[in-house]
């Protein structure tokens, strides 16, 4: 073999060397592609399924949440209507005590002595005194009252009457004397047929015609009460 044939071999052998390695990177880069699209779709799909869990852990909050929001809400109606079931317990309380104003349809009641007697030298026959101002009261809260005032001081349920000849006190306050005027407000109905009836305030009606004692009444449709006034009028405060 000549020289000449040896390094045409050698030449021939390198081309085709090299040209195995050009063959053999575009094959790894053919091979590789497909390799990469794969891992691509399975990183895609791992984020979708962690993006879906995450989805269903939040929406698992967010149901848990609305429970508890509904809960709150309806603790918060609950205590809602119990505050107002309170407060409307309280104003009921406040106005049966007399502490509000009221207003309504009621009656006005006058009360005076009797007509002055010649043969007293003008003086009245009987003056009106604390016994009949609460048979008055009495009477009116029994037949339909929710509240009283005399002389413009408001009645409680506990008030008390007292006084001597032609004054009247009106628990601890200032004395009154004649005229007197009470307002009722309630029922007027039943107020009305109460004070009509000849058989109810006995002592009064006696007084009417023994010593001409005045008392006269009269409905309306709108009256007003104050509320009670707790001021003490020492004068008239027993003493130990």
């Amino acid at each position: 073999m000549s020289r000449r044939q040896v390094v045409s071999i050698l030449v021939v052998a390198v081309v085709a060397l090299a040209t195995g390695f050009l063959v053999a990177g575009q094959v790894k880069v053919h091979l590789l592609a497909p390799t990469n699209q794969v891992a691509r779709y399975q990183a895609l799909v791992r984020s979708v399924q962690e993006l879906e869990t995450s989805n269903a852990d939040s929406r698992q909050r967010i149901a848990a949440l609305r429970s508890q929001i509904d809960e709150l809400e309806a603790a918060a109606a609950q205590r809602s209507a119990a505050t107002q079931a309170l407060q409307r317990q309280v104003a009921d309380l406040r106005a049966h005590a007399g502490l509000t104003t009221l207003h309504g349809p009621g009656v006005e009641v006058d009360l005076a002595d009797g007509v002055p007697d010649t043969d007293l030298g003008g003086e009245a026959g009987y003056q009106v005194n604390f016994k009949d101002v609460q048979d008055l009261v009495n009477l009116l809260f029994a037949k339909g009252a929710e509240g009283i005032a005399v002389n413009g001081r408001r009645i409680t349920p506990l008030s008390a009457f007292s006084g001597s000849g032609g004054e009247v006190i009106v628990d601890q306050g200032p004395a009154i004397t004649s005229p007197l005027k009470l307002l009722a407000v309630g029922d007027r109905n039943r107020m009305e047929a109460a004070l009509t009836d000849p058989s109810r305030l006995p002592d009064i009606r006696a007084r009417e015609v023994q010593f001409q004692l005045q008392i006269s009444f009269h409905g309306g449709p709108d009256l007003a009460l104050p509320p009670y006034d707790s001021s003490l009028d020492t004068r008239h405060v027993g003493t130990l």
